[in-house]
């Protein structure tokens, strides 16, 4: 899980675009999911809010208060009950909308590289929100947060994000308890938050997760494997470098031995998925070999991650 070979490395997956236009037209009858707990802005958004304000499309009433504005008075009510009550009506909202990136060096490992793949959903769910006039923020992330892009609203500001986005590498440590506990203490107002990683640090998620109580947060989890970390093609004598250390590792790999992995790895995945339900965090897995429009888009509709 750990270790990449150091024999064999492919690579040319990442000069191709991120997408094209013709899939972010489709895109667009997406949007992102977010919980009415969110604390957001009532001007522009799409989001539904808890919070219930005056309104003529209305759900519930409150007695009339001096400075309502008359308009939204219930003269219905008033008829009927000679009291005057104030129609309340739910509003939409935007919120904020934070993409975490993680550019260790294991992302680097893959083919397609875990990072082309992350940066494919970065880009994926920063236009989305910047369609649906959400902030968003994007951060890249190793042993700390690393660069940042916005925040930023309206589709004007994608060929900014795709930029951004690209020119992210998969060069740092990692410390993801330590970089996303930072960066949500410096959010006050919250939102929603997507990690885009690995998950392979030595602190582990259930720790990261610490820092981001909901309802100031919604956090999403997007795990990105390779097929061959869930199913090795190897075998026999090899020699193994770590992704994050360069530690290398000699090793024969018989069939007991990769038994003994599957079962680690099958392990490890059910306790983030534990750690996740534990604290409310949606947890979703990416291949990444999965065609971003005919399955991971679909995959995340299934989710509830985009409706």
């Amino acid at each position: 899980m750990w270790f990449k070979t150091i024999f064999g490395r492919k690579a040319g997956a990442a000069e191709r675009p991120l997408f094209d236009e013709a899939f972010l037209r489709r895109l667009e009858r997406l949007s992102l999911q977010a919980q009415p707990a969110l604390r957001g802005r009532p001007a522009g958004g799409e989001h539904l809010s808890r919070n219930q304000l005056p309104s003529t499309i209305f759900s519930d009433h409150r007695p009339y208060s001096y400075g309502d504005d008359y308009r939204y008075v219930d003269w219905n009510a008033y008829a009927h009950q000679e009291e005057v009550f104030v129609k309340l009506g739910e509003i939409e909202q935007s919120v904020s909308i934070h993409v975490l990136l993680d550019v260790s060096r294991s992302m680097a490992w893959g083919a397609p590289p875990k990072l082309r793949v992350a940066q494919q959903l970065a880009a994926t769910l920063g236009y989305l929100a910047l369609a649906h006039h959400d902030r968003l923020h994007v951060a890249l992330f190793g042993t700390a947060a690393l660069s940042r892009f916005g925040p930023a609203q309206g589709k004007g500001r994608l060929l900014d994000l795709l930029r951004f986005i690209e020119q992210a590498r998969a060069d740092q440590p990692t410390a993801l308890a330590q970089s996303i506990g930072t960066y949500a203490r410096r959010q006050i107002n919250g939102g929603v938050l997507v990690i885009c990683s690995d998950l392979l640090a030595p602190e582990g998620l259930d720790q990261a997760l610490q820092a981001l109580v909901a309802p100031r947060w919604q956090t999403l989890v997007l795990h990105l494997l390779d097929p061959r970390e869930l199913k090795p093609d190897l075998s026999g004598a090899l020699e193994l470098e770590d992704a994050e250390t360069g530690q290398r590792l000699a090793l024969t790999l018989d069939p007991d031995t990769l038994a003994a992995y599957r079962n680690h790895v099958s392990a490890w995945q059910e306790q983030l998925a534990t750690a996740c339900a534990r604290r409310g965090v949606t947890y979703a897995q990416v291949l990444t070999d999965w065609p971003l429009e005919r399955q991971v888009v679909p995959y995340l509709r299934a989710r509830r991650i985009l409706q």
